[in-house]
């Protein structure tokens, strides 16, 4: 009973905050990402190895919340199955960069859950569902439900379990986008994050204008209207922060270097080229362009001296071997 799987990280384009449900991570609001086609994490489970659930990432062993979340995915695999042995979980982050905002959880849940999924024999019951894999992925990190699906994805928020799932709605026939990606260190979690901007006096209002974005986001993109997806993309980014800033805390995501990558990113619009920032719950900034462009930005980016990851539209998770 064992397999292994790949799932690809993903940016976040019209991004949720917050939960109203943390035990099933069910969102107030819509969300909709893209699959990087750079960054990836391999997930290799095995049941009946051992006495107790064992999670490895990166060769260190995982404890506490970070643990509890991976056993709640292995739960919920274990309870379709009809199964109680325990599990083996070992994964490996590729390439392995120190940043934040770089969407690894979502990589990690989603081949952690497709893993499982095949290991304890549920494709041969349920065929490829990916439905159900999003749905057992989302326990892990609620982006990872997006992960699973890939491409051009949106997370419908539902009400509960049975409908709170991904579904991906387009690809790079649509919108070729590339782009590219500033990692940027900070120490802060998603979590800690998702509970700060509950507390923002602003924050109903931001489950309304999200839910609005996320249509005109999906009709961008299947429509190939660059501009429109690029500016409606940039104002959730920034309205992303300001909610986590308005918070009880204070809590702020972005370091100086990210400020001055937007504003890089704005002086290249002024210069005539068509690139637009994105941040998620971090400090590291996505700049989002067009393929005849995307070597140029890349260029002007490193020569002011950032690493730089160029990725295109990815693919959803896969099996590698069960």
């Amino acid at each position: 009973m064992r397999a292994k799987a790949r799932a690809y990280t993903m940016q976040a384009l019209v991004k949720y905050h917050g939960l109203k449900d943390w035990r099933l991570r069910i969102p107030y609001h819509d969300s909709i990402s893209v699959n990087t086609d750079v960054a990836y994490v391999v997930a290799e489970v095995s049941f009946g190895d051992s006495e107790e659930d064992v999670v490895m990432a990166n060769g260190t062993p995982l404890t506490g919340r970070a643990r509890e979340r991976v056993v709640a995915v292995l739960d919920r695999v274990r309870e379709l199955a009809g199964i109680e042995e325990r599990a083996v979980v070992r994964t490996e982050n590729h390439p392995r960069v120190g940043a934040k905002g770089l969407g690894f959880s979502s990589a990690a849940g989603a081949s952690i859950a497709m893993a499982a999924y095949a290991a304890a024999g549920l494709d041969r019951v349920y065929g490829r569902d990916l439905t159900l894999v999003s749905r057992i992925a989302r326990l892990l990190a609620g982006s990872a439900c997006r992960s699973v699906v890939g491409k051009y994805a949106r997370w419908y928020a539902g009400t509960g379990d049975h409908d709170s799932y991904a579904v991906s709605f387009a690809d790079e026939r649509n919108l070729p986008l590339r782009f590219a990606i500033v990692p940027l260190g900070m120490e802060a979690t998603t979590e800690e994050a998702h509970r700060e901007a509950e507390s923002s006096p602003y924050f109903l209002r931001r489950i309304e204008v999200a839910n609005e974005r996320c249509d005109r986001v999906e009709r961008a993109i299947k429509e190939g209207d660059f501009r429109t997806f690029g500016a409606e993309v940039e104002r959730d980014s920034l309205e992303l922060h300001a909610i986590t800033m308005t918070g009880n805390s204070g809590m702020i995501l972005m370091s100086p270097d990210t400020l001055r990558v937007i504003e890089l990113v704005r002086q290249m619009r002024r210069s005539g080229i068509e690139a637009y920032f994105s941040m998620q719950t971090g400090p590291t900034v996505y700049v989002n362009t067009l393929p005849e462009q995307i070597d140029e930005v890349a260029q002007r980016l490193r020569e002011a001296g950032y690493e730089v990851m160029v990725s295109g539209v990815g693919g959803g998770a896969e099996l590698i071997s069960s």
